[in-house]
């Protein structure tokens, strides 16, 4: 991570705690990537993963000194005087998130319905390459065996380190993404804005009740919101005007991780280039924004590639997909149909993360425009092009919506969630801005001298 992008954070102190949590997404799709080409080329032996990985893991480092970034000094605000109350509060959160997940983990380390019969059973076959084309056969071997490869690939990975198929595995990555999904989210609001902006963002993030059921039921949207946030992150923390393409290529090369997590990847690769050449189209002209797209999209392609491959030579076509166009002018045309899953979508809400976001944003109130750059608006036209695609995919489908509604509705809202705080916090002021700076006595004056007659 440090290699690549070695001014990631400057000299904030909450650094150090951005760039762990972007390299653990990194470093989690890097290396589900090449445990998965090594399965398919027929060498998935632990002496040759650990070799190579233990190869990158210096190189990288080595990388890394040489290129060390001169710190750069933050600029001072006037420190919250309640920062501290946010902290505990973020603290207690997280110990309560950390209790229940365990709790839930050791009553059920299986998972969820979709990680025991999709992402871990597919795990097994990535296990050994003579049994790999089971993980996307068309014979009835699993549910779901047309989705993606990148979650099950770094659970067999995990297996492989472990010597055996053991259940501590997925419940170990579940726990470790949720809390780089956390840090990450919280460092880069505190790099970008202050500490306290950081810590309200966790509170925001932990009061959503999906994502204390996504993360013991081992769900693959945790990764994929994760590899989504990583995405927008390098894209609101490049520090170039023109865009670094360094910045570009590594916000690219996470959507491609998560085009290789879930379908919904897809759609993630596509509104983020569409808010990224809306917002750089209006602010630096059509040029610089095909320059832009060009590169994210560059940094997305091998993955992308890889996950394209797999889809077209190997995997069961998608019955969703493939049932789309089936009565496609009767749905679009039924109104009652677009009011049910409207109703659906409103109904779905978390309602008490939202409160409580509401309440922050009326609080806070929005920032001047003067201090507002088109990037501010990314993650949130991000968040409004992906809001309106799975509405889309909702309405085309060839599924009950009902029963869309009841299973998927609230995955789709985590995989949301993120992006919506961070843009909803870069739009807002900072608690430092209400502090009262000290007020200086002037120094008494002189008594004037009394003239003499």
């Amino acid at each position: 991570m440090s290699l690549w992008v070695p001014d990631a954070g400057g000299g904030s102190r909450w650094a150090p705690l951005l760039r762990t949590s972007l390299g653990a997404a990194l470093g989690m799709g890097v290396t589900s990537c090449l445990y998965l080409l090594l399965v398919i080329a027929g060498a998935p032996a632990r002496p040759v993963v650990i070799g190579l990985e233990v190869v990158a893991l210096i190189v990288a480092g080595a990388g890394s000194l040489r290129r060390n970034a001169a710190p750069t000094t933050p600029p001072s605000i006037t420190a919250f005087s309640l920062t501290w109350v946010l902290a505990g509060a973020a603290l207690l959160m997280i110990a309560l998130f950390l209790s229940a997940f365990l709790t839930a983990s050791e009553l059920n380390p299986q998972g969820g319905w979709d990680a025991f019969a999709i992402w871990n059973l597919r795990a097994h076959y990535l296990l050994h390459t003579e049994t790999w084309r089971f993980a996307v056969t068309s014979q009835p071997m699993g549910s779901h065996m047309e989705y993606p490869l990148l979650l099950s690939s770094f659970v067999a990975r995990g297996w492989l380190y472990a010597d055996a198929p053991s259940a501590s595995v997925p419940i170990s990555i579940a726990l470790i993404v949720s809390l780089a999904f956390a840090a990450l989210l919280g460092s880069m609001l505190s790099v970008l804005r202050s500490p306290a902006v950081g810590l309200l963002a966790v509170l925001v993030l932990l009061a959503n009740p999906y994502l204390w059921r996504a993360a013991p039921d081992q769900y693959a949207d945790l990764p994929l919101a994760l590899f989504g946030l990583s995405a927008a992150a390098m894209l609101v923390l490049d520090p170039a005007p023109q865009g670094s393409p360094r910045y570009l290529t590594l916000a690219g090369m996470f959507t491609g991780f998560a085009t290789g997590t879930k379908n919904e990847g897809t759609l993630l690769l596509v509104a983020l280039a569409a808010a990224l050449l809306a917002a750089t189209w209006r602010g630096a002209g059509p040029r610089q924004a095909i320059r832009r797209v060009g590169f994210l999209l560059l940094g997305a392609l091998p993955v992308l590639g890889l996950s394209l491959w797999i889809k077209i030579f190997a995997a069961p076509p998608d019955p969703l997909v493939s049932g789309m166009g089936k009565d496609l002018l009767h749905k679009i045309g039924d109104a009652g149909r677009w009011m049910h899953i409207a109703a659906g979508f409103f109904q779905g809400l978390p309602a008490v993360a939202l409160i409580l976001l509401a309440l922050t944003a009326a609080l806070l109130r929005p920032r001047p425009a003067t201090e507002r750059s088109p990037a501010c608006f990314l993650p949130l036209a991000a968040f409004a092009i992906l809001l309106a695609g799975d509405f889309a995919v909702f309405l085309l489908t060839p599924d009950e919506t009902g029963w869309l509604l009841a299973t998927a509705l609230d995955r789709l809202y985590l995989q949301l969630w993120p992006l919506l705080i961070l843009g909803g916090f870069l739009l807002l002021r900072r608690p430092e801005d209400f502090a009262i700076p000290a007020v200086t006595a002037p120094p008494p004056k002189a008594k004037r001298a009394r003239r003499s007659s």
